[in-house]
């Protein structure tokens, strides 16, 4: 009895170092007023998050 081969996929994930760079833009570009809903700025009075200088 010949048997199908067993399908694998194969999953690969790159981590660039600049990730968290990436990140904190992301963040902080997300905190600029013309990006910020006027339904959420009530919330933005008190930040929600912060970003420290060493990127934690």
């Amino acid at each position: 009895k010949e048997r199908e081969p067993i399908r694998v996929r194969a999953l690969v994930m790159t981590v660039h170092p600049s990730l968290q760079e990436q990140i904190r833009n992301a963040q902080s570009k997300a905190m600029e007023n013309k990006n910020v809903e006027t339904e959420n700025v009530g919330r933005l009075i008190k930040q929600i998050f912060e970003i420290q200088p060493d990127g934690t």
